[in-house]
């Protein structure tokens, strides 16, 4: 899904907005990070919101500034990525991009192999489907957190909302995450046996 509108920007212009999922997980991360100090409550909300069941005001404020409420369904896919970005995004530092859980650079996969995600517990993510899914990805997240880890928030949320909805789509993402994986061990492997 990608299509580009033409909406009202906070400064009063229009100008064209991506409506693609990738484009929006990336502004929604940004708009985490930058919440001001006196929102930091909404801020722990989005942190200790059941994922399934989202329920905090700061919550309904990103959705329905992106215009995506309406579809329970999907409503609780966001509910999942907004709670992920919310754990993953510090709260030190004074640059709002130094803060922020998204980093295009890093995928995915490789992120999970160097901040030391067992490949247990990585087959176990990419052969889960449904509650399973959610529950394993939000472990990740906690985990990833712990070592102040960052990635590429445009391909995990394509792979989250795909999951259950486009199952081509979602084969692709996770045959690209453990693409990704795999190829930052064989990576760490010839770089400890040179």
């Amino acid at each position: 899904m990608t299509t580009t509108v033409t909406e009202e920007n906070p400064a009063g212009s229009a100008e064209p907005v991506s409506r693609s999922w990738g484009d929006i997980a990336f502004r929604l991360a940004g708009q985490v990070a930058g919440l001001p100090d006196h929102d930091r409550g909404g801020f722990a909300g989005l942190r200790r919101m059941e994922p399934g069941e989202p329920d905090t005001a700061a919550f309904w404020r990103l959705m329905a500034r992106e215009d995506l409420l309406g579809i329970p369904e999907v409503e609780r896919k966001w509910g999942l990525i907004l709670h992920g970005i919310a754990l993953m995004t510090r709260t030190a530092g004074e640059d709002v991009t130094g803060r922020s859980a998204h980093d295009g650079r890093m995928p995915v996969g490789r992120a999970l192999y160097e901040n030391g995600y067992s490949e247990t517990r990585f087959n176990r993510l990419l052969t889960a489907r449904g509650d399973m899914l959610r529950v394993l990805l939000t472990r990740m997240f906690r985990m990833l957190a712990a070592d102040q880890a960052t990635f590429d928030w445009r391909e995990m949320a394509t792979y989250i909302l795909n999951e259950g909805y486009d199952d081509e789509a979602a084969e692709r993402n996770r045959r690209r995450i453990a693409r990704e994986y795999y190829r930052a061990e064989r990576r760490g492997s010839q770089a400890s046996s040179a």
